[in-house]
C-alpha cells in the first residue's frame, strides 16, 4: 500500500508540473510582449502543488508504516 500511494503522489505530482507548464503557463504565440504573461494567471500556483506533492510523498513513504 505504501509503494502504491507513494507512486501515485509522484506521478500526480509530476502530471500537475507537465500539465501546468505546458497547457497552463506557455503562451501558444511568438515573442511579442503581449504574449509574455501566462495563460492561465494561478500557472505557477499549480506547478507549484505539484512540486509539494512530489516531495511530500518521500515524508509519506518515511512516515507511514502500514497496518500492524
Amino acid at each position: 500500500m505504501r509503494k502504491i500511494v507513494t507512486t501515485l503522489m509522484i506521478l500526480v505530482g509530476f502530471g500537475l508540473m507537465v500539465l501546468s507548464y505546458t497547457a497552463l503557463g506557455t503562451p501558444q504565440c511568438n515573442t511579442s510582449v503581449a504574449c509574455s504573461n501566462p495563460r492561465v494567471a494561478f500557472a505557477a500556483g499549480i506547478f507549484v502543488v505539484g512540486i509539494v506533492v512530489a516531495f511530500s510523498s518521500a515524508i509519506f513513504y518515511s512516515v507511514y508504516k502500514g497496518p500492524r
